[in-house]
């Protein structure tokens, strides 16, 4: 599959883009690198590469590289078998520094965290764990240099003279994933840091799954441990002033509820959840039910403009409804979908011990 003319690549090209008709552009685009038919020269991205540039999870990837491999038909003629197999090959290339998925990775670290010093990105760099796309960067500082010519977006400082390092920063922000946005956001104002708990407890009510926010925090290069479970913005930490700094006690992270799910005698699946903060709220649907409702969208009485909607196992659309309740963040409301009518309404939750 080298060559840009090679028929079998056309033939692959055009069963691929035959099978993704319909998806959309993103999910079509990963599943066409993942099993290198996005290109002529025909080279296949890893998995970690295609989700870093994305901004989606490995097994994103995976999933929608393998429903191309499923949903495709072979093309027909005496070469099937051959072309066909040809998927599988060669493997993906080993990523390095030169990939430009790795100078993007590291303009979002210094998007986050502002200039560092080279030696201070090494050491965040290393919390990855060499995974893609934080393939391994130039060690000695000429070599840094000409790697952050080549790549382009960043500014170098001179040589300190008295302290002997070297700064890099980023010319441009980077675009941000979701994840990385919300560490930024829940962080950048707090140089002191935040308790690990009470991060999770945001990342809840930010719609995000707060196991997501516990791996990120043990492998991010952007963020660093400032004391027993309490996380800052690498860069950003206090400095030594004359006026000690001021040590408060971390609030205890409120549990909050956890969403539960019942049936109403009317048959109406019954979604109680705790409200979160934030313009746009989003809840996630209990596991055991949330096969029933993907995808679909309900539509709210009264309310002709206005639809609930489910995706990712997810609610998303309700909160005006929130906002004309007058209920405030933490409070307990209960969303009704009819699943039958395709019709949903939203009220204060009932007391526990009330029957329904």
């Amino acid at each position: 599959m080298s060559d840009p003319l090679d028929p079998h690549f056309e033939a692959l090209h055009c069963a691929a883009l035959k099978a993704t008709r319909g998806w959309s552009s993103v999910k079509a685009s990963m599943a066409l690198r993942a099993v290198g038919l996005d290109s002529p020269e025909g080279r296949r991205a890893s998995l970690d590469v295609v989700a870093a540039d994305l901004s989606v999870s490995r097994e994103t990837v995976r999933r929608a590289r393998n429903e191309l491999l499923r949903a495709m038909q072979p093309p027909t003629g005496a070469t099937s078998d051959v072309v066909y197999s040809s998927l599988s090959l060669p493997a993906p290339a080993e990523p390095s520094a030169d990939s430009p998925a790795t100078a993007r990775a590291l303009r979002r670290l210094l998007t986050m965290t502002d200039p560092l010093p080279w030696d201070e990105v090494l050491s965040a760099w290393a919390r990855a764990g060499g995974k893609p796309p934080y393939s391994p960067l130039p060690a000695d500082v000429a070599s840094m240099r000409a790697w952050a010519n080549d790549a382009g977006g960043f500014t170098v400082s001179p040589i300190d003279v008295d302290g002997g390092r070297v700064t890099i920063g980023t010319v441009l922000a980077e675009e941000l994933d979701h994840v990385s946005q919300f560490l930024l956001d829940a962080l950048r104002e707090q140089p002191g840091g935040v308790d690990r708990n009470v991060l999770l407890e945001l990342a809840e009510e930010a719609g995000l799954k707060p196991t997501t926010i516990a791996t990120t925090l043990s492998i991010h290069p952007a963020v660093t441990r400032v004391g027993r479970g309490m996380w800052a913005l690498r860069g950003r930490r206090p400095s030594v002033s004359s006026e000690p700094a001021r040590v408060t006690k971390p609030r205890r992270a409120e549990r909050v509820r956890p969403t539960t799910f019942a049936w109403g005698l009317d048959g109406s699946l019954l979604i109680e959840f705790s409200i979160p903060r934030g313009p746009s709220p989003v809840v996630a649907v209990p596991k055991a039910v949330s096969e029933i409702v993907e995808g679909r969208e309900f539509s709210v009485d009264g309310k002709k403009a206005m639809r609930i909607a489910v995706r990712n196992a997810r609610l998303w659309g309700f909160g005006p409804l929130l906002s004309e309740l007058g209920l405030p963040g933490r409070a307990r409301a209960t969303i009704a979908l009819n699943l039958l009518a395709g019709t949903a309404t939203i009220a204060p939750a009932e007391p526990e011990g009330t029957s329904r």
